[in-house]
């Protein structure tokens, strides 16, 4: 059962949860770079892209999932504009107030250890994968905490998941369940990967960023 299932921000096509229509492309943008990583894996882990919350009424999904052997990990990708983000007195970029980094991820784990029960799924601590908006101008999240999640910043997605697909190929009742939360379960031409052999190889180029508003609060 190890594969790609499903594509990446497919479910931004509704973008009435957003703010406006460029958060929801920002948004995608993340999406995309995070799932260009995460697919150079199809070969070791199922790595399934744009999932629906099990929660009836919610419109947000879950970016992206990586199963092996039993183990579950949950991946949210965000795009935020470049800074020091920290959370010691409250949740800051810089000096400036953004409670919405600070979101917490724990109903989601609570939601899919609900759905996956009886299959021996274990779900992991899930991770936040975080890009910055703007090419060239970085972004810090060292001091940044996010209850129920680990905060990643950008590449640095590759090890971690590197390691955890270690327990072997995925568990076929698990992916099996999960299929059943893709936005676009349908099959669909290959998404670009970068190949797990050159992941300490060859420098990724982040696709150019081109949208990007000052007034857009996930920005």
């Amino acid at each position: 059962m190890n594969g790609i299932y499903g594509r990446a921000a497919t479910g931004l096509q509704d973008s009435s949860w957003a703010v406006n229509e460029n958060v929801a492309r920002i948004g995608a943008k993340g999406e995309q770079k995070t799932e260009a990583l995460l697919n150079g894996f199809g070969k070791k882990a199922a790595v399934l892209h744009d999932l629906r919350i099990p929660i009836p009424g919610f419109k947000a999904n879950i970016d992206h999932v990586i199963v092996s052997g039993k183990s579950v990990l949950l991946i949210d990708s965000k795009m935020w504009k470049p800074g020091f983000y920290w959370s010691l007195l409250g949740y800051r970029r810089g000096w400036e107030k953004t409670p919405h980094i600070g979101k917490s991820q724990e109903y989601v784990s609570r939601a899919m250890t609900t759905f996956l029960q009886g299959t021996g799924a274990k779900i992991l601590t899930p991770h936040l994968v975080v890009w910055s908006s703007r090419d060239g101008q970085p972004l810090s999240t060292w001091l940044l905490t996010v209850p129920g999640a680990d905060v990643i910043n950008g590449l640095r997605i590759v090890p971690a998941v590197k390691s955890f697909v270690r327990a072997g190929s995925a568990d076929p009742a698990i992916v099996r369940k999960l299929q059943e939360l893709l936005v676009a379960p349908a099959a669909t031409k290959p998404a670009p990967h970068w190949s797990d052999a050159d992941q300490f190889k060859t420098p990724v180029r982040p696709a150019r960023i081109d949208v990007y508003a000052d007034d857009d609060p996930f920005a």
